[in-house]
C-alpha cells in the first residue's frame, strides 16, 4: 500500500487568543481541530505520517515540537489584515517543498487545510490545483456574505469583490469538502459543482461518555450542591454571545454561571461583571482534561449563545456529558440537535431567549441526552476521514 503523509494546516495565529495571563501557546495549539484530528489519526492508524501547521504571529523563525507522534511546524506571519486573515509566505514555499518531495518519493500526500475563506486558503486552492486537497470548514463565511451588515461598505466593497471573484475562481480545483451549515453546502454546490461534500465535524474522546454523577462532580470541584449551575465553554468575546449572556445574567441572579476559556476581550467582560455586581459570574479561564469533564458534568445545562459557529464541539462534549444544551441557531447547529429533545435553540442575538430558554431547561426532568453524542465518537469520524484520504485522487 503506498504511504500516505497528512498535513494538517490551521488558517491562523493560535495567539491570537491567548488570554489575561496565559502564555501557554502550545496547550493551545494541541487542543485545537487540526491538532485533535492528527491525534486520533496517528491513534487509530499510527501508521500514517501527520505534521500539522500554522502561521503564528509572535515568531519570527520556523518553530517546531513533537507531540503524540505528530510533528507541529510554526512559520512566522508575512502579514495580517486582521484577525484569523495571517498569511505566511514561508509556510507556502515549505509546502511547495513537500509537494515536489511527495512525487519524488512516490508517497501520497494529503494537504488537510482549515477554512477556505481567507488568503492562505485561497492561495492553496490557487497554488495547488492538482494536489490532494481537502479542506474543512470552520463556520467561516464567503466574502460578499460579509458585507450585509458591515461597517464602512464602500471602503470594503471592492476588498470583498476581489475576493468573491477569485473564490469562484478557484474553489472548483478543491477536491474535497467537510462542510459545517446548510449555507455552506449550498454555496459549494455553486461555486464547486464537481466537489465532494460531505458534513463533518470534530470528534469526542471515548473518555467523555464515562458516566460522572453530578453530585460526586460538585464535590470534587467544591461546588455548592443545591445551586443551579450553567455552564459556557468557549472564546470570551462578542462571538461567542458573551455579552448577551452577561446582560442575561442580569435577570438569572438565583442561577450560577462558570466560564471556561480566555480571549483579549476578557479584562471588557470582568469589568461589566464587577459594574453590574453580578457575584453569580465566575471566569475559571483555560480548563482542560478531566477538570474541564467534571465541569461538564457538574453542569444543569451548557449554555453557547454565539453569533457565528460551525459545528460546536462543545456543544457534543456537553452532550456527552449528558448536559443539555441551549444553542443560538447558527453555523450547522441544527443538523447536530433537535429543538427541545437534546436542548434549545434560540434565536441569534437575543437576551430574552436566553433568560427564557435556560428558565425552561433547568426545570426539565433528567434526560438521557448522552446517546445523541455518539455519532460523534472519534473512531467513527477517524475511520470516514482515512477513508476519504485514500479514495482522493
Amino acid at each position: 500500500m503506498k504511504k500516505i503523509k497528512i498535513i494538517e494546516i490551521s488558517h491562523s495565529s493560535e495567539s491570537y487568543s491567548l488570554g489575561e495571563g496565559e502564555k501557554e501557546l502550545k496547550k493551545l495549539v494541541i487542543n485545537d481541530w487540526p491538532a485533535r484530528v492528527s491525534k486520533q489519526i496517528k491513534k487509530f492508524y499510527p501508521e500514517i505520517e501527520v505534521e500539522c501547521w500554522a502561521p503564528e504571529k509572535i515568531y519570527k523563525e520556523e518553530k517546531r515540537f513533537q507531540e503524540f507522534g505528530v510533528l507541529f511546524k510554526f512559520f512566522p506571519t508575512t502579514f495580517a489584515l486582521r484577525y484569523a486573515m495571517d498569511f505566511s509566505i514561508p509556510m507556502i514555499k515549505e509546502l511547495k517543498k513537500e509537494v515536489e518531495k511527495s512525487k519524488k518519493e512516490n508517497y501520497k500526500l494529503i494537504i488537510h487545510f482549515h477554512e477556505i475563506h481567507n488568503i492562505h486558503g485561497l492561495t492553496i486552492a490557487t497554488l495547488f490545483k492538482n494536489e490532494n486537497v481537502i479542506v474543512q470548514h470552520h463556520g467561516g463565511s464567503n466574502p460578499m456574505k460579509h458585507l450585509k451588515g458591515a461597517r464602512m461598505k464602500k471602503f470594503l466593497f471592492p476588498l470583498l469583490l476581489f475576493g468573491q471573484l477569485w473564490e469562484n475562481k478557484v474553489l472548483k480545483n478543491i477536491k474535497y469538502y467537510y462542510t459545517l451549515s446548510d449555507y455552506e453546502k449550498i454555496y459549494l454546490k455553486k461555486t464547486a459543482p464537481n466537489s465532494r461534500l460531505k458534513f463533518q465535524t470534530m470528534g469526542i474522546e471515548e473518555e467523555y461518555f464515562k458516566n460522572t454523577d453530578k453530585k460526586v462532580a460538585r464535590i470534587k470541584l467544591k461546588l455548592p450542591k443545591d445551586k443551579k449551575i450553567i455552564l459556557f465553554i468557549g472564546k470570551v468575546d462578542r462571538i461567542k454571545g458573551m455579552d448577551l449572556l452577561l446582560e442575561a445574567m442580569k435577570d438569572l441572579r438565583d442561577i450560577e454561571l462558570k466560564i471556561i476559556g480566555f480571549g483579549p476581550q476578557e479584562p471588557i467582560f470582568k469589568k461589566y461583571v464587577k459594574e453590574n455586581n453580578l457575584d453569580n459570574v465566575e471566569f475559571l479561564g483555560g480548563v482542560f482534561g478531566e477538570k474541564k469533564m467534571l465541569y461538564l458534568s457538574s453542569a444543569d445545562a451548557f449554555v453557547l449563545p454565539s453569533r457565528r459557529e460551525g459545528a460546536p464541539v462543545t456543544v457534543m462534549e456537553a452532550l456527552s456529558r449528558n448536559t443539555p444544551v441551549v444553542v443560538s441557531d447558527v453555523g450547522g447547529v441544527k443538523l447536530m440537535i433537535e429543538n427541545n429533545r437534546e436542548g434549545i435553540i434560540i434565536r441569534q442575538n437575543n437576551v430574552k431567549d436566553i433568560v427564557n430558554a435556560l428558565r425552561k431547561i433547568l426545570r426539565w426532568k433528567k434526560k438521557n441526552v448522552r446517546q445523541y453524542a455518539r455519532k460523534y465518537e472519534w473512531k467513527k469520524i477517524i475511520d470516514e476521514t482515512v477513508r476519504d484520504y485514500n479514495e482522493i485522487k
